[in-house]
């Protein structure tokens, strides 16, 4: 696949996001947000920031480049961090919700480690809420895959 190809892709990728968060954003909050309250108004803004990162992206052709999409967790990274705590390592796909499947490593970004790690950025340390309190975690690792099922090292991800 040749780089501009690659590039379109990225870009259709992008842009039925931004239709799916931005333009039916009212038709996704009511398909898993059915309740109005606190969760769906955070929600809510949270969509808009990623949609403005989406819009920004999408109008800066640099940004499209390979260094800022694997520079930021987006809906279609494969995401490795670290546990500097532990010296241990995590990898998974933040996806939308309908591709989510634990078993294959496919976090929904709806979900609470997926919404805390949305638009993290590489090396960034993160505080991450989880059971059995705050697990510190840093951003080793982002692949842009637009929501394809890799793993680390798969030369379809373009590792």
């Amino acid at each position: 696949m040749n780089h501009s190809t690659g590039l379109s892709r990225v870009r259709e990728q992008l842009v039925a996001q931004l239709v799916l968060l931005g333009d039916e954003k009212k038709r996704f909050l009511d398909a898993y947000f059915v309740m109005h309250g606190k969760e769906r108004t955070e929600i809510s803004q949270f969509l808009s920031l990623y949609t403005d990162t989406l819009q920004k992206l999408l109008t800066d052709r640099d940004s499209l480049a390979d260094e800022e999409l694997h520079s930021q967790v987006l809906i279609g990274s494969f995401v490795t961090f670290e546990y500097p705590d532990f010296d241990t390592k995590d990898s998974f796909a933040i996806v939308l919700p309908d591709q989510a499947d634990p078993d294959e490593n496919r976090i929904s970004f709806l979900s609470p480690v997926g919404r805390q790690l949305l638009l993290a950025r590489l090396g960034e340390l993160i505080s991450v809420a989880a059971p059995s309190g705050a697990i510190r975690t840093r951003i080793a690792a982002i692949t842009f895959t637009g929501g394809n099922s890799c793993m680390e090292g798969d030369e379809a991800c373009g590792s």
